[in-house]
């Protein structure tokens, strides 16, 4: 996120601005540059608020997915943590359905497979399913999925939003491009 200099900044310029709506008469005709300036303080700070909230969001969304996972199912394997920030970046209502479905499956050591599975499954419906391609996944896309390494996998989710099933199965035969 922005650094800390920029966000106290923000800040400060968020104060500047409401104090000088108050406490400021009305501006005459022509001295329109202190107004512009005031003006353009909103926006920046609203932006940086809205950004500190969904980064404060998909933080804790992050937390509470490890807790249960580590709680359920043992320490997670790298292969398992490469889903964790596409997941945590799930609107709420789709992140609760994901605990609830987690929390359904059998607790233990060896359900890793499962929970991997249900993790891919999760990010590919959520990458695909706005696009219309969620019908055109192949069979055998999840399992080939968690066959890559944690390093390939990492690096293909990243690149998952914009790439289109054809290409994300392309990458699969070749996955070390």
């Amino acid at each position: 996120m922005d650094n800390p200099l920029r966000i106290n900044a923000l800040q400060l310029l968020y104060i500047l601005q409401a104090n000088l709506q108050a406490n400021t008469p009305p501006i005459p005709a022509g001295d329109d540059e202190d107004q512009e300036l005031v003006m353009a303080i909103a926006p920046l700070f609203q932006q940086h608020l809205e950004a500190a909230k969904q980064q404060g969001q998909e933080e804790g969304q992050r937390m509470i997915l490890e807790s249960l996972l580590q709680v359920r199912f043992g320490e997670s394997d790298p292969l398992t943590l490469a889903f964790i920030p596409l997941i945590s970046a799930l609107p709420v209502a789709e992140f609760t359905v994901l605990l609830v479905q987690l929390s359904n499956l059998p607790a233990g050591q060896n359900e890793r497979q499962q929970v991997q599975s249900l993790l891919a499954q999760t990010v590919l419906e959520k990458s695909f399913s706005q696009s219309g391609q969620l019908e055109q996944l192949p069979v055998n896309l999840i399992s080939n999925l968690l066959a890559l390494s944690p390093e390939i996998l990492s690096s293909l989710l990243v690149e998952l939003p914009q790439l289109s099933i054809e290409e994300l199965t392309e990458r699969l035969i070749q996955p070390s491009t």
